[in-house]
């Protein structure tokens, strides 16, 4: 691949050239050139693009979902990267909760093998405990060995804290992350939405926020007696943002996410009862949102995940009761953030959480913009909406954009949207 990218704007709070509206010259998967005006063009092909361009590290996902194996009506490994490339990722991170789970070296081996020519770059995370059921450890060596690049129940509970002891102290030694869920299930055990108004006037089970802060108290005390790297995922209320941001005050390797979900909507927006909608964690307030935002933009919390799981119609064009808690996300993602803060503060920051501190996560090489980096790149527009719908998920929010991906290189390829 030998390609010139001309006139882009480098948008990379790591890379010598951010802000800059540059040319980029590309050769077998390295960054040759970073100048105003690349003079020398023979032997190149020059990328042109039909609107604004901008240019940053390739985005990192670090939680999807598919149905492959034993859902694949929901999605599967091929379309799962289509929606993913439309979303602008070039990496994601796939959660074990298929049918089998993802808990062993054989798993771990055969998702690799499975996924190893598509567009996006899969990135397994293997379970922590067999069949995700809380109770016994995984043999996570040798998954780390296979190439999991964390570990993680998803949304599972795990039922015994010596569990999660024995997989952070293990952590230290195979200098990989265990992902934890804030969640207490059996403080909302048949919960529906967030405990407030909407749960209250249309008599909905609810999700307390001591449900979170409940599971989180305990998993940051465990973390402090055992070190370790620890992950806390889809952390969604004020109480929970500001847990996390006293304990990193002491903790090293303590991250923390933020689904994308909860950083557009609140449970105000559940009023007409769209099942699009039902997500884990739930929607909160709008005073949850502002801590959100605010933990964001302070570095509280270190990443944005997109938090993909789609689902059938089955699962999701029925009562809201009934309906299956998840969303289909990673092609929106970006359009819905960008749509509702559109400054260059907030745009920094997604680069920061989505290419940057992602890497850093699940121990990926640096790709920031630079002469002699690796070409890992995502190129978007800060406007307009995402091209025809990848997903086989059904469950897709009606929200307004404002910015789409249209293009992704990755792998000495480049895919343009």
């Amino acid at each position: 691949m030998k390609i010139i990218l001309p006139q882009v704007i480098i948008t990379d709070p790591k890379s010598p050239y951010n802000g800059q509206q540059m040319d980029i010259r590309i050769n077998n998967g390295e960054i040759k050139e970073i100048s105003r005006s690349i003079k020398n063009k023979q032997d190149y092909d020059l990328i042109e693009f039909s609107r604004g361009r901008w240019i940053s590290p390739g985005w990192v996902d670090i939680r999807s979902r598919s149905g492959e194996p034993g859902n694949e009506q929901r999605e599967t490994y091929h379309s799962l990267s289509k929606a993913a490339a439309n979303g602008g990722y070039t990496h994601i991170g796939i959660q074990p909760s298929t049918y089998p789970a993802r808990d062993s070296k054989t798993h771990i081996e055969s998702i690799l093998q499975s996924t190893k020519n598509l567009d996006v770059s899969f990135l397994p995370l293997g379970a922590l405990s067999k069949e995700l059921k809380g109770k016994k450890l995984c043999e996570i060596y040798d998954m780390n060995l296979s190439g999991a690049v964390g570990f993680s129940d998803d949304q599972n509970d795990i039922e015994n804290p010596h569990l999660l002891q024995l997989a952070l102290q293990y952590s230290k030694d195979l200098n990989t992350v265990i992902h934890t869920f804030c969640f207490e299930k059996r403080l909302s055990p048949k919960g529906q939405v967030n405990e407030g108004n909407i749960s209250l006037t249309n008599g909905l089970a609810p999700i307390s926020s001591i449900s979170e802060t409940t599971r989180i108290k305990r998993d940051l005390s465990i973390h402090e007696y055992s070190g370790g790297r620890m992950h806390i995922a889809g952390v969604s209320t004020s109480e929970g943002v500001d847990l996390i941001r006293r304990a990193k005050k002491n903790q090293i390797g303590l991250t923390a996410d933020v689904c994308i979900l909860n950083l557009i909507g609140i449970d105000d927006d559940l009023v007409e009862f769209d099942t699009s909608l039902k997500t884990l964690p739930p929607l909160r307030s709008k005073s949850d949102q502002k801590s959100l935002w605010d933990g964001l933009m302070d570095g509280t919390i270190d990443i944005i995940a997109s938090d993909h799981n789609p689902m059938d119609i089955e699962s999701k064009r029925c009562e809201f009761g009934k309906a299956e808690f998840g969303t289909a996300t990673i092609e929106n993602s970006f359009g819905w953030y960008r749509a509702k803060k559109a400054n260059q503060r907030a745009l920094d920051r997604w680069v920061e959480a989505v290419a940057h501190n992602p890497r850093k996560l699940f121990n990926l090489k640096d790709v920031s913009i630079d002469i002699g980096n690796y070409a890992d790149l995502t190129i978007f527009a800060n406007d307009g909406s995402p091209i025809e719908k990848k997903t086989l998920g059904v469950n897709v929010p009606n929200w307004n954009q404002n910015g789409r991906a249209i293009g992704i290189i990755n792998n000495k390829k480049i895919i343009q949207l």
